[in-house]
């Protein structure tokens, strides 16, 4: 058998002997057809002509022959056969390299969140030239690579809620007003209201806000009061748009007049207000919270749709169901492949052949070595090997923490800097 085994190239190493590409040699900068790695600008410029190359252990530095025992698929039948055709129109690299650049927008993004927050529990003024700043970058990460900045929304922590909601009601806002084609002004003012929407629950005493068990008619009296304490932090200043003030106040407000804090019917409910509605009860019964553990992306959003007569805007509410897919960014699917894998980007012209990262094989096992595989691709089909998704599934029950594998996967991207 041969000891070649086929690496991931954000897996190589120094010492490693690359025997073949996944493309011919004459489409690299490379002059030899085989040599052993030696300095990291030869994995760097790997990096960037290949998603996989091929390593012989016996020509490899022995001290690194023996990490290839590891890499090598833990099935190579059916798993290995339905992770390894070319993919066209995607390639790893550029998404990881996308997934850098939108972790890096995004760390700098939850940072200031959890400033604003501090600031509005001690009563300080809010900076929102900052936020303003913020959200523009969010918005073009968005207009570029909307898929990345989705994934990161998993990121969420049940005991910092307030603050991973305000940021995940951001990012899902900007994604359907770019979805809806709005303009940028109109989805700047989105962005902004999204970012600052619960900013008035800082002033809402913890007992109450992080209560586990059910609230009483009075703590859900005081609960109701954070859409009017956030317009009152932000309505002074003349810099923020009023259509972004409106979402802050008025996001609990529902079509039939039974919402808060005014009671507002559906022809007073303006559309960006109507999109932070549905975007912010996404996120919610998504997350898991001290009182409740999130649901599934696919669930919640047949929740929605089941909720919708009288509290959303039923053309919007489908309008989001295209957006997020079918089979949202997120969600936990097993192939008929028998493979279980999280669904990491979309395929805008194909939701039903998403974009996955394989994490178990056929027999249940976690993957000795994850895979991002299109499925899209039309190299299934030549390969007679049609990849279909056969079910959604609750990641817990599978024993999938989608959290920790974002946050492993992240990890990896140390290896795709941006250019």
């Amino acid at each position: 058998m041969s000891n070649k085994i086929r690496v991931y190239t954000c897996d190589l190493e120094l010492g490693m002997y690359v025997a073949e590409l996944d493309r011919p040699w004459t489409d690299t900068p490379f002059l030899f057809q085989g040599f052993i790695l030696q300095e990291q600008d030869e994995i760097a410029v790997l990096c960037e002509h290949c998603e996989y190359v091929y390593v012989d252990g016996e020509q490899s530095r022995p001290d690194v022959a023996a990490k290839l025992v590891a890499l090598r698929p833990v099935s190579e039948t059916r798993v290995a056969k339905a992770s390894t055709p070319a993919k066209t129109g995607f390639r790893e690299v550029e998404f990881r390299r996308s997934l850098t650049r939108s972790h890096a927008i995004y760390r700098d993004a939850r940072g200031w969140i959890d400033q604003m927050l501090e600031d509005s529990r001690l009563g300080n003024s809010i900076d929102t030239d900052q936020a303003r700043a913020l959200v523009t970058q969010l918005a073009d990460e968005v207009i570029r690579n909307p898929d990345a900045l989705v994934w990161l929304t998993y990121l969420k922590s049940r005991d910092e809620y307030t603050a991973t909601h305000c940021m995940n009601v951001c990012i899902l806002a900007l994604t359907f007003g770019r979805c809806l084609g709005l303009e940028e002004v109109a989805l700047h003012q989105l962005g902004l209201g999204a970012l600052l929407h619960d900013l008035g629950k800082m002033q809402v005493p913890d007992e109450i806000l992080n209560k586990p068990g059910r609230l009483t008619d009075e703590e859900f009296a005081i609960i109701k009061r954070h859409p009017g304490l956030g317009f009152a932090m932000l309505r002074d200043d003349k810099s923020i748009d009023k259509a972004s003030l409106h979402i802050v106040l008025h996001h609990h407000e529902r079509l039939d007049g039974r919402g808060y804090p005014r009671g507002l019917s559906e022809d007073k409910i303006p559309l960006l207000t109507r999109i932070s509605s549905i975007v912010d009860v996404y996120d919610a019964i998504t997350s898991d919270r001290c009182y409740h553990d999130g649901i599934a992306p696919a669930q919640a959003l047949e929740n929605l749709f089941k909720w919708a007569p009288g509290n959303f805007d039923a053309g919007l509410l489908e309008g989001f169901i295209k957006c997020i897919g079918i089979y949202p960014i997120g969600s936990v699917v097993r192939l008929n492949s028998g493979e279980v894998g999280i669904i990491v980007a979309s395929d805008e012209c194909n939701r039903l052949k998403p974009i996955l990262l394989i994490v178990q094989n056929a027999e249940g096992k976690p993957m000795a070595q994850r895979r991002l595989i299109n499925m899209a691709s039309t190299s299934w089909e030549k390969e007679g090997t049609p990849l279909t998704i056969e079910q959604i599934l609750d990641p817990k029950a599978v024993g999938i923490d989608t959290k920790a594998v974002l946050q492993e996967e992240l990890s990896l991207t140390r290896h795709f800097p941006s250019p």
